[in-house]
Order: C-alpha cells, then sequence, then structure tokens
C-alpha cells in the first residue's frame, strides 16, 4: 500500500506520521491524548480490558508495529502484568467463547468490534446497555468510548495514509520511545529504563 504523504527518508513512517505530520499544535495534542490513553492512571479499566479492546483495532488496521506491540511489555507504566498471547488472539479473533475473558472484557472487546465495524447498532440496542451498567461504572463507559475513539479513529487515519503491512517490525528502542512520547511524561516511574 503507498504512502499518502511525504516520508522523509531518515524516520520510520509511523513515527513520522504521528510525530510531524500536521501542524505543530494539533501533533502536540495528539502526542499528549495518547500518552494520557496509554497511561491512564485514573481509570479503573484494568490492563487486559483495555489491551482486548486495543488490539483488535491494531489488527484490523494491519500495522504491524501496533498489532504486535503488548502494552504490558513495552509501554513503562502500563500496570497490569504479563498478558498471554492466547489472549491477545482470542480478542483480535472476537472469539466471545473463549473461557479465559472474565464477563467484563468478553462484553467490552464485543462492545469494541461493534464501535469499530457496527456502530448504529449500538445506541438502540437496549439488552446492550443493560450489561454496560451492570457491569461498568459510568466513568468507565466513558473511558471506554474514549479510549476506543482514540485508537479507532487513529487506526483509520493511518490506513488512510498507507501505514500497513511496510512498517520495520520489529521496531527499534528507539521507534517504541517516539511512538509512546517518552518525554511527555512527567511521571519518573513512567520514564523506559536506559
Amino acid at each position: 500500500m503507498p504512502y499518502r504523504v511525504d516520508i522523509p527518508a531518515d524516520r520510520e513512517p509511523l513515527v513520522h506520521i504521528l510525530n510531524h505530520l500536521g501542524t505543530e499544535k494539533l501533533v502536540d495534542t495528539r502526542q499528549r491524548m495518547f500518552r494520557t490513553i496509554y497511561d491512564a492512571p485514573e481509570t479503573t479499566l484494568t490492563a487486559r480490558e483495555r489491551e482486548g479492546m486495543r488490539i483488535l483495532g491494531a489488527a484490523r488496521t494491519n500495522c504491524p508495529i501496533c498489532a504486535g506491540m503488548r502494552l504490558w511489555r513495552d509501554w513503562p507504566g502500563f500496570a497490569g502484568g504479563e498478558i498471554a498471547e492466547e489472549f491477545y488472539q482470542n480478542a483480535a479473533d472476537c472469539n466471545y467463547a473463549w473461557e479465559g475473558f472474565t464477563e467484563r472484557e468478553r462484553l467490552l472487546i464485543e462492545f469494541a468490534d461493534r464501535f469499530e465495524s457496527d456502530i448504529d447498532s449500538i445506541n438502540g440496542d437496549d439488552a446492550l446497555w443493560e450489561r454496560m451498567h451492570a457491569l461498568l461504572t459510568e466513568p468507565e463507559i466513558g473511558d471506554t468510548v474514549l479510549m476506543l475513539a482514540c485508537w479507532v479513529g487513529t487506526g483509520r487515519a493511518l490506513k488512510a495514509l498507507g501505514i500497513g503491512s511496510v512498517c520495520v517490525v520489529p521496531p527499534s528502542a528507539e521507534t517504541l520511545a517516539s511512538l509512546r512520547n517518552d518525554k511527555l511524561t512527567e511521571r519518573a516511574d513512567l520514564i523506559a529504563a536506559q
């Protein structure tokens, strides 16, 4: 798939598009939004719940860096411990029958799937909202839709601009640091070890 913008020869395409393409204020806003979404220090959504929603869109975008990232491993400060590959595969496949999901994880992956592929069916589905309200707090529902809006919107922007099967894999430590926007954190405990 061709890139639809010029990519400088000395930059990883994903880093260029996410951290340099656009006007300064909007690029800065995007970088801060990602830092906030991924660090999410105040959310009560678990690491597995967030990763289950994120990996679905990453796999569908077909970006090998995004789909290959494991935030428990690649994002300093992303709490929750190691998450098994089986979890990622079943989330990406929307295998709701997998016994390894909690009820909340299964619901959030279903919601993420529908948010991305069938948004028009969500609002009118009273049974879905009964389950959402039975298992999630109002702030958790808010966090869910904000995270999904960030991930789905960014995934579609990347796909439109040509990000897909051409990213360098595995990404270098420098590329990961650029994607994480390590320089933006104000918390010393979130800075990656050198």
